[in-house]
């Protein structure tokens, strides 16, 4: 894994990883992480306007990660569409919201 992989799982996960094997189990023991980071992820992104667009961006990010993560993929997935759908439940529409802007 490239240094750059290993330090976004890093930032992600909140801990250092001196290896893939390191990183690669913190994703299999908690795929949920990545799932909810990623889905901020994708809240903020200016190019994810609505629900497919949000898959879109999973797909292209589990496959940045793709050394340390495809044992994970499925459940990454499944957890990330959880998401989604708790979203889709809160708001009865297809555009994914924004954060709020900070005045301060």
């Amino acid at each position: 894994m490239t240094s750059t992989r290993r330090r976004q799982l890093s930032r992600i996960y909140q801990r250092t990883f001196e290896s893939d094997e390191d990183a690669r189990a913190a994703v299999n023991d908690d795929p949920g992480v990545l799932a909810h980071a990623l889905f901020l992820e994708a809240v903020n992104s200016d190019d994810v306007t609505s629900i497919e667009t949000a898959r879109s961006y999973l797909a292209s990010r589990l496959a940045e990660l793709e050394p340390v993560v495809a044992p994970a993929a499925d459940g990454v997935t499944e957890l990330f569409e959880g998401h989604l759908d708790a979203w889709r439940d809160d708001h009865r529409h297809s555009r994914l919201p924004k954060p709020p802007v900070s005045s301060g």
